[in-house]
């Protein structure tokens, strides 16, 4: 079945303005789309609509005058989270398969089955909240396939997945989508640019600004994808060239017989660990070898044995850091603490500089990170991308010492992981250290001055040897 939408105008409740305009798509029956656009276009709201959660599930004020949608469609979203249901892998599995009516007796084999083919090697009684982001990710993708509807709605599917995950994945999904329909956003298109019959652009209002087949898009519209910051597979020749970074003299943390673990088993152990100012440090390592574990222990955020010293002072409480460390999570909606985007950088701020300085300053780095349109919304309300932004603009608004970011450039456009990864290297440039995870290769070639790497339980200088 076809998707067509004709005349279609939506507004969220606290924007100022429509989001779509008369806006017109159809997608033909099979066909193989990807949506591309900035950040807060609209991609995933229109995904929203093409699925029938706008306004079926999601209540949002919404007219067409045609509105042709699939009967049956299975998501993936960005938050891998926001689509589970149940406690463990298992029972996540076995409810999508209660639903399509099969034998219990089939149900065991075929847990197995899906758990290989996404390339999710775990216990399946395993609780899906002990997972880390990659995992769950490929959980969200064996609960989508399973489903075995005709239509695919792929929301970012691959984004917290390792290189070779990622690849592997899209392999997968090509291997399942013959006679299906599947609509996909991604701003990694490496592996699926070419795959694809047509690429649809969307401008930063909200609109769709053309639409043609990958070579050609490639080739004749260049411009108009870099203009709207669009992600393609020639974007890296656009990347800032910055200057090589060398560490100042100075260790600002130090690990001893770190031992790290998840539940009873045990991850990794780091007999020795220095962290030096003004390091730019970039965290590496496949799906589910511990990297945010590691964070969260050096952050005192979960139990670790060992001995962790911050300015050669033992740090037994995260508060003993007394502000000199921030983190920036994988899901930044865990960090929101006002109602809007201005007071989430504002509120850092003013504990420095007062009110008025602290105003001038977070219109500054609001502006530079392209939040202005949306400084009176509140956090929960923004795109991803743009609540990836405001995560990083409060965290360089307390002005720390150690900043730690988990994967800071998903969600995010070419236009604004460039400018992101510029204000980084400004940062690290003036004495703050930056540790961050990050699955993206261009960025661990180019930009850190030192590359750690987990690999079977230990933590080793230096990139992987695919590199």
């Amino acid at each position: 079945m076809a998707i067509a939408v004709k005349n279609l105008r939506l507004k969220f409740p606290e924007a100022q303005a429509r989001l779509f305009t008369d806006l017109e798509l159809t997608i033909e029956d099979k066909e193989k789309v990807l949506i591309v656009g900035p950040s807060g276009s609209g991609k995933s709201t229109l995904l929203n609509v093409l699925g029938g959660l706008i306004p079926n599930v999601i209540d949002v004020l919404m007219k067409a005058d045609q509105l042709e949608l699939p009967n049956s469609g299975a998501y993936v979203f960005q938050d891998p989270d926001s689509q589970f249901t149940m406690p463990t892998v298992a029972e996540e599995l076995a409810f999508i398969m209660e639903n399509r009516q099969v034998e219990r007796e089939d149900m065991d084999q075929r847990i197995v089955q899906i758990l290989g083919t996404v390339g999710l090697d775990i216990d399946p009684a395993a609780a899906i909240h002990t997972l880390s982001g990659g995992m769950k990710q490929k959980l969200a993708i064996a609960s989508a396939l399973l489903q075995q509807a005709d239509t695919l709605f792929l929301d970012e599917p691959t984004s917290m997945l390792d290189e070779g995950s990622a690849e592997h994945l899209w392999e997968t999904i090509q291997q399942m989508w013959d006679g299906r329909t599947v609509v996909i956003i991604e701003h990694r298109v490496e592996n699926i640019w070419d795959k694809v019959d047509r690429v649809i652009l969307m401008d930063d209002q909200g609109r769709i600004d053309r639409i043609g087949p990958p070579d050609e898009m490639l080739e004749n519209h260049r411009d108009a994808l870099d203009a709207f910051g669009v992600w393609h597979p020639e974007s890296w020749h656009n990347a800032p060239r910055l200057p090589e970074i060398k560490a100042q003299s100075d260790v600002l943390l130090e690990a001893r017989d770190l031992v790290v673990r998840r539940g009873k088993r045990q991850l990794l152990t780091i007999d020795a660990l220095d962290i030096w100012k003004g390091e730019w440090i970039t965290l590496e390592g496949d799906n589910g070898t511990g990297k945010t574990s590691l964070l969260l222990a050096l952050m005192k955020l979960i139990p670790s044995d060992g001995d962790i010293q911050f300015k050669n002072k033992k740090v037994k409480k995260q508060k003993h850091y007394n502000g000199a460390l921030y983190p920036v999570f994988q899901n930044p909606e865990l960090q929101f603490i006002t109602n809007t985007v201005f007071d989430e950088v504002f509120i850092n701020l003013e504990l420095h500089f007062g009110r008025e300085g602290a105003k001038q300053k977070a219109d500054a780095l609001i502006e530079r990170l392209g939040l202005g349109k949306v400084r009176h919304l509140h956090p929960l309300e923004i795109s991803t991308g743009q609540k990836r932004r405001l995560s990083v603009a409060t965290a360089a608004g307390g002005i720390p010492e150690i900043i730690i970011l988990d994967e800071p450039t998903f969600g995010l456009d070419q236009r604004h992981a460039f400018r992101l990864l510029q204000m980084l290297h400004d940062m690290v440039k003036s004495g703050t250290t930056i540790i961050m995870i990050t699955h993206d290769e261009e960025i661990k070639i180019r930009y850190p001055s030192r590359r750690l790497r987990i690999e079977d339980g230990t933590l080793m200088e230096g990139g992987g040897s695919d590199d």
